[in-house]
């Protein structure tokens, strides 16, 4: 990579906003602003300030936090949406246009004397100037250098160039970023979206074709498919490359705060901060993960602010077996350990949820209880009511997402869901139920335990 400074751009307030069903608070915004300041990253694009004026007070809060990284606003090209952006008192202003002739036209978008006299507008206030270029990929190559060149020429210092429809691969994102950088001397970025599943190797390709950074969102969150994944992107350039970008150890805090307030679920699976990705389910892969060893990861779980996590399945191995069940208390024998997992394969089907299942299940098989305590099993019945303003579905979703939710169904009548929830203490309960009451959507929940199966 031409670069060994990567430019890591968030903008997963302003372009993970724009994701179906999202709506971020002006405290929310500050308060994931801050974390993402915490975490290192470069710049924080924060929202349109001319959209509304809770808009407008989200970017001024945030450009006065006092933050180490640059504070952006977006504004498309004509004089109110720059003099509103220029106003919050911002670091940088991304100037969003587009070169592609075909969106243009259609939009009645002309960029020539807007581009002047915003670029303009925002250097005479000390703002630096991105140019966000929207279908970059589909536009002439020639018609893409004028606009480039024409906006280096009066001032603007960055250039993203937008792969806004996913129609290119990493092979072709390379040659875009070749050809550009060979004819128009400012700092290029790159901003992918993911309709292809490319976005993070279309990033990689950027860089490798000449861009100095690259626009992301914490989960990939934005409008339709989403964008480039910060956590993704950032493994992907200290495994491949070995540069370093963000803090990996602040990723999985920061996605449950952004999974929390967007209402939308992270996969389990997902790369670095999915709940089971750091999870081993077969045995060898167990046996050489609780050696220590990358199996099933590019970077050490610990960097990520993680740790090895063993399922216990028919799958398991018995070294693997033993070694959890000792966390338990039960120290048992080879011979034991694979009487346990003999009855495990005997029955196929099984599933255990959590330690509690597992030790009442050796309890079963062997006659033998933990020396630690294991507290019962809690079951509960909650009924959670929606704001009329959030899709349900979205809401189900993010519940099914919390550890402890065993079903999920959707009612009509006064409550709009109802949750089957089970837990090893009242504390847990307790706790599974405000991530409940906390997901965005949620106007209220009644709580009834479940004293008996039949």
């Amino acid at each position: 990579m031409s670069c060994l400074k990567i430019k890591i751009v968030d903008s997963t307030l302003c372009e993970g906003e724009l994701a179906a069903g999202v709506s971020f608070t002006v405290d929310q915004k500050v308060e994931v602003a801050r974390e993402l300041d915490r975490i290192g990253v470069d710049v924080i694009e924060v929202g349109r300030p001319a959209i509304s004026d809770e808009d407008f007070e989200a970017v001024r809060e945030v450009a006065g936090e006092g933050l180490q990284a640059e504070v952006a606003a977006r504004a498309w090209l004509s004089a109110e949406e720059v003099e509103a952006a220029i106003e919050c008192n911002i670091d940088r202003v991304m100037l969003a246009t587009s070169a592609w002739k075909e969106a243009s036209n259609r939009l009645g978008l002309s960029w020539e004397k807007e581009l002047k006299e915003g670029i303009k507008a925002a250097l005479e206030r000390g703002v630096k100037v991105t140019l966000l270029i929207e279908w970059a990929s589909q536009t002439a190559l020639q018609d893409l250098l004028v606009l480039c060149e024409q906006a280096v020429s009066e001032g603007a210092d960055t250039l993203c160039l937008v792969d806004t429809s996913s129609l290119l691969g990493p092979n072709e994102v390379r040659s875009l970023f070749e050809e550009v950088k060979k004819k128009v001397g400012a700092k290029l970025e790159a901003k992918c979206y993911d309709g292809m599943g490319l976005a993070v190797a279309n990033a990689i390709a950027a860089l490798s074709g000449g861009a100095e950074g690259v626009h992301v969102a914490v989960n990939g969150i934005g409008e339709g498919p989403g964008i480039t994944s910060m956590a993704e992107v950032a493994v992907a350039l200290k495994t491949l490359a070995k540069i370093e970008t963000v803090r990996l150890n602040g990723l999985p805090r920061l996605s449950m705060l952004v999974e929390k307030y967007s209402g939308i679920p992270l996969p389990t699976h997902s790369p670095v901060v999915g709940d089971y990705s750091f999870t081993v389910k077969t045995g060898p892969r167990m046996d050489l993960a609780l050696e220590g060893l990358n199996v099933l990861w590019p970077i050490k779980p610990e960097e990520a602010g993680r740790k090895v996590e063993i399922e216990v399945s028919k799958y398991c191995s018995v070294k693997a077996l033993g070694n959890k069940l000792e966390k338990l208390g039960l120290k048992l024998d080879n011979e034991q350990v694979n009487v346990v997992l003999k009855a495990l394969r005997s029955r196929p089907a099984l599933r255990l949820h959590g330690d509690m299942d597992l030790a009442s299940f050796v309890e079963e098989v062997l006659g033998i209880k933990p020396s630690v305590e294991v507290p019962k099993r809690i079951e509960a019945s909650v009924m959670v009511q929606c704001t009329s303003n959030i899709h349900t579905a979205s809401v189900a979703k993010r519940i099914l997402s919390i550890e402890g939710v065993e079903e999920v169904f959707e009612l009509s009548g006064e409550f709009d869901i109802e949750v089957r929830l089970s837990a090893s203490s009242i504390v847990e309960l307790n706790e599974r139920l405000d991530r409940i009451r906390a997901i965005k959507g949620v106007a209220g929940t009644r709580t009834r335990l479940i004293l008996k199966r039949y």
